[in-house]
């Protein structure tokens, strides 16, 4: 009997091994969907369920493809828990996924803020690049590069990687990504004044654009064109180049168009152009300080010295407002930190030469040791300013890092929990589909046991959000059990479909609960109901 036991056990075991590890069919779709599809992608790799995950190899690739996923339907994701599990396990012998794995962490770091970690991953992610041929791999990674150096104001090696990039998606025929680096490398040589060069970038980016059609992009090149009319004082081609750029139906790019014909307008003394153009901008955050300058400037030329002054302290509650993000740490510093790291040794000797070269000339210049005396003094003080500051920045890191924490704690008790609360659904589904509900008579029933399940979800809930239930009913009275039932299920993260299922109703009933459920809550049109439940 025994040996029939092991002869039978052992085709499960097979079985099973081959199952961990051969990779599921949704992350081949997943992979191939990526480029065309990504929101696509994305949902079919949510549908995952872990338990087919189990080798490594499986776990890498989901995360890798995940964190790409997210990246591509524009979600920024600051912990890199995912891109963590991809970069530990890709290596040498999948260079294209390995640098892959780099650059998404990479651009997690960057989205949190971390230069440091950025700048050490995107070399890594070079590394693994130049290993493959796959340019575009390289292109996206050389554009970063280029947005790291751009940051510390290092035009000529922005330049350089904004270049290598633009050369890497011509290869790879990436006709969106070609146009973009072609107007970066403009932008840069406009800002250093290199007219000619800016010019014959932002003209080829023009070129590239117009078959895509994208209006965002043809906009932002003609805007590009026309300041650089303006930097030429050729202000009859910038009216144009203004005029040109297509509305996109975005209303902070619009807003942007509206301001730049109506700034125009003012310096050339056409103050009722200017107004008209002024007036129809709607959003003006991201330039609040340059609008408010153009309305001082029509105001003045105007002669509404109300106005003006209106406007000169709009002035100066909008530069009180602006907050700059600030690097630790230089990218060109983390680069030769990474290749050199040999150099801080001879740091240290060059800092004891120069202390030496120092008392050399305090004894030999004994005429200006006061003057030096005095700087010294000054540069303590300074530095003792950016070190006050970089304590506060790194306490509001410490604040902000604690609050992630937090809330991925948070998420993580959330995605347990509704993973229970799945499995709890799935075994009524087929308990249900068997007939297994018993009555008190142990004779098969088709109602299942609803109440229950109800219950166990009420109590899951009132774990992760203190006892909201009971809150709930404490404050409205008139609700009832199924309303508790749906505001719980709706913290839970269920869709329309899920809850549907649990309430054994169809999905427009669903719909009717929850309007009826807001009238009851005293929701207006404008409030959420799922982000009132949360801070509730």
């Amino acid at each position: 009997m025994k040996r029939h036991f092991r002869l039978s056990i052992f085709p499960v075991l097979l079985f099973c091994f081959f199952s961990c590890s051969l990779m599921p069919d949704e992350l081949k779709t997943a992979e191939r969907m990526m480029e065309t599809a990504p929101d696509s992608a994305l949902l079919v790799l949510r549908n995952i369920q872990q338990i087919q995950l189990i080798s490594p190899a499986n776990k890498a690739l989901y995360a890798l493809l995940m964190s790409q996923a997210l990246d591509k339907n524009d979600i920024k994701i600051e912990s890199d828990s995912l891109a963590s599990v991809a970069v530990k396990y890709f290596d040498q012998k999948e260079p294209e996924r390995a640098g892959y794995a780099w650059f998404y962490n990479s651009r997690c770091a960057r989205n949190r803020g971390d230069a440091e970690v950025q700048a050490v991953s995107l070399l890594k992610a070079q590394e693994f690049a130049e290993m493959t041929s796959n340019h575009k791999l390289q292109g996206l990674i050389y554009s970063d590069k280029a947005d790291m150096y751009q940051e510390q104001k290092e035009k000529d090696s922005c330049i350089v990687f904004n270049k290598k990039g633009f050369a890497a998606f011509r290869l790879a025929r990436d006709a969106y990504n070609s146009t973009l680096s072609a107007f970066s490398i403009g932008l840069v040589y406009s800002q250093q004044s290199n007219n000619d060069s800016a010019e014959k970038y932002f003209l080829v980016a023009e070129r590239l654009a117009k078959p895509l059609n994208d209006t965002i992009l043809i906009s932002s090149i003609y805007k590009g064109l026309g300041n650089l009319s303006i930097h030429q004082k050729n202000y009859k081609k910038a009216l144009y180049y203004y005029h040109a750029s297509p509305i996109t139906n975005v209303e902070v790019f619009d807003s942007n168009k509206w301001y730049l014909l109506g700034s125009l307008f003012s310096n050339l003394n056409q103050l009722d152009s200017a107004q008209y153009y002024m007036r129809r901008i709607k959003n003006s955050e991201a330039f609040s300080v340059e609008y408010y300058k153009t309305w001082l400037n029509i105001s003045e030329k105007g002669g509404d010295y109300h106005q003006s002054l209106y406007y000169a302290q709009k002035i100066i509650t909008a530069k009180d407002s602006l907050h700059k993000r600030s690097l630790k740490n230089s990218f060109a510093g983390m680069e030769k930190k990474y290749h050199f790291e040999h150099l801080s040794v001879q740091n240290k000797n060059l800092i004891i030469q120069n202390k030496q070269r120092g008392i050399v000339i305090l004894v030999s210049l004994l005429a200006i040791s006061v003057g030096i005396i005095f700087f010294m003094s000054w540069s303590f003080r300074t530095k003792k300013r950016q070190l006050i500051t970089e304590q506060q920045l790194n306490e509001q890191k410490k604040a902000l890092l604690e609050k992630v924490t937090e809330n991925n704690e948070l998420l993580q008790r959330q995605t347990k929990m509704q993973f229970v609360l799945l499995q709890n659904v799935e075994q009524y589904r087929n308990r249900s589909a068997k007939g297994e509900f018993k009555t008190a008579g142990d004779k098969k029933s088709t109602n299942p046991p609803v109440n229950k399940m109800q219950e166990e979800i009420i109590i899951h809930i009132d774990e992760v959000y203190n006892n909201i239930s009971k809150r709930l009913l404490n404050t409205f009275p008139e609700l009832t059990s199924r309303e508790i039932l749906i505001c719980c299920m709706l913290l839970a993260d269920f869709d329309t479909g899920m809850i549907a299922t649990v309430l054994d109703v169809r999905n427009d009933s669903v719909t009717i609960y929850r309007g009826r459920l807001r009238k009851k809550l005293q929701l207006n049109n404008t409030q959420n109901l799922l982000d009132y439940l949360r801070t509730f």
